[in-house]
């Protein structure tokens, strides 16, 4: 009988443990909570040198290792679903995104682009279609 309660009390931890996200999912979401906490040596792990963050038509960078942030990325961020093309995972959308150039905060769906090397994802581009308040898109 003791068999059987350690058997049982096994597989209900086993079931309470939540399912591991796949690798491109973990890298970008560790990439905006990273960002968005400024926590830049978690950030250099999954982030490339330079990355591109597009806001409408106009582009900023983002430089971990500098701790240099010309974009600021404003929490909560929602719905990271995978972006695939000819089967290979090139990026993630991000149902609603929200980011800030000075004063001026945007808010809506964007995307991450992501580079595979030696079996690891790299953030290298953050892009939202949404201008700025007050320009024209």
């Amino acid at each position: 009988m003791v068999a059987v309660g350690s058997l049982v009390s096994a597989l209900a931890a086993q079931a309470q443990e939540k399912p591991q996200a796949s690798p491109h999912i973990q890298t970008a979401l560790t990439f905006l909570t990273a960002w968005g906490n400024q926590r830049w040596d978690e950030l250099k792990t999954v982030a490339a040198v330079q990355v591109t963050v597009k806001v409408g038509d106009k582009a900023f960078t983002l430089e971990p290792a500098a701790q240099k942030a010309e974009v600021a990325l404003v929490f909560p961020f929602r719905g990271l679903s995978t972006v695939r093309q000819d089967e290979k995972v090139k990026g993630v959308t991000v149902e609603e995104l929200g980011l800030k150039v000075g004063d001026s905060e945007t808010r809506g769906p964007g995307s991450i682009t992501l580079k595979e090397q030696d079996g690891q994802y790299w953030v290298t581009e953050v892009s939202t279609g949404a201008a700025p308040p007050g320009e024209k898109k």
